[in-house]
This record gives C-alpha cells, structure tokens and sequence, in this order.
C-alpha cells in the first residue's frame, strides 16, 4: 500500500505543476494581450482571447484564478477595441481634411466595428458619445473646396485697373485730392 500513495503524490505534483505551467502561460498570454491592447490591435487581441478562452475551460483550473483571468481578458478587450476606435476615428479625420473621402470612409465604417465591439465589452456611454462626436466631426470635414465657380464665390469678370507710375507711388489721400476738382476743394475747405 505505501507504493500506491507515493504513486498517487507522484500524479498529484505532475498534475500541479501542470496546473502551474498552464497558469504560467495564461498570465504571459494576458501581458501579451496587454501589449495588443495598448496599441490598439484588438483582431491581434480578439486571437489571444479566443487561446485564453480555450485553456480557461480546463475544469482543473481554479475557480477564482479562472474568474481572474476571465476579467482580465475581457478588461483587455475593452481596452483594445477602445483604443482601436479613437485610432479609427482620428484618422477618418485626418483623411477628412486631406480631402480622401474614400479613405475617410473606410475608416469610418473600421471605427464603428471597433466601436461595436467596444461596446459589447461595456465600453461607457460617454465613450460612446465621444467616439459618435468624433465620427461626425470626420464625415463633416473636407470636400467644401470648389475647384471652379460656385453661387457663393463667382468667377471674378470685373476688369482689373492698372495702377500708373505716380499712383502706386504716392500715398492714397494724394490721389484722392488729386482726383477732387479745384472748385469743390475750395469750397470743402471754407
């Protein structure tokens, strides 16, 4: 009987440093989701949670590291699609005002995905409210540059005036006295 009981410790340390490896791996997956996170690359993110997801099933986990983790992942998450969404939306604005409505668009409809899934990880309503604010500045901004006439600003028809010598050269109250007849001078200044 004594071998049997050695034997069963002998499972039950394999077993645990099992547990303990695969605890490892969980917190270096979540520092690595972190990083993602970050810099805003929440498909990157979206991989190493379903990973994560998938070892966090192992029934012989336990049950408060497991919630731990799970919290943590999805705190990653949110983070991830949050930062991707601002990143989103700054450059539909910054495509805005370089006047790329194709590029505009395209992130536009990438900030909203992000947004969707920020929102599916409890991002808050004024983050929501913020990102909408920024989605409408960018699809506010840009292509009001006419290329040509429009109503507000015709083409300019009116013949231009050429300055002479003596008019460039002196002052305009000289040239507006100059332009007054004498009669009406003298009886202006009387």
């Amino acid at each position: 009987m004594p071998e049997s009981k050695e034997n069963l410790s002998a499972e039950d340390e394999a077993e645990q440093r099992l547990i303990d490896e695969m605890k490892i791996t969980i917190e270096s997956a979540l520092l690595q989701m972190k990083k993602l996170a970050e810099i805003g690359l929440s498909d990157r993110c979206e991989e190493v949670s379903k990973y994560l997801i998938e070892i966090l099933k192992n029934p012989k986990l336990p049950k408060d590291f497991e919630k731990l983790a799970r919290a943590g992942v999805n705190k990653m998450m949110l983070n991830a699609y949050m930062k991707a969404t601002a990143l989103a939306a700054k450059a539909a604005i910054d495509a805005a005002m370089e006047d790329d409505h194709q590029k505009r668009s395209e992130k536009i409809k990438e900030a909203r995905t992000k947004l969707s899934g920020a929102m599916k990880y409890k991002a808050s309503r004024e983050f929501k409210q913020k990102c909408e604010l920024m989605l409408e500045t960018a699809m506010f901004t840009g292509g009001v540059k006419a290329k040509g006439p429009t109503l507000a600003k015709p083409l300019d028809t009116a013949p231009k005036i050429e300055k002479t010598d003596a008019q460039a050269e002196s002052p305009p109250e000289q040239i507006a006295d100059e332009k007054v007849p004498q009669e009406t001078a003298d009886t202006v200044s009387a």
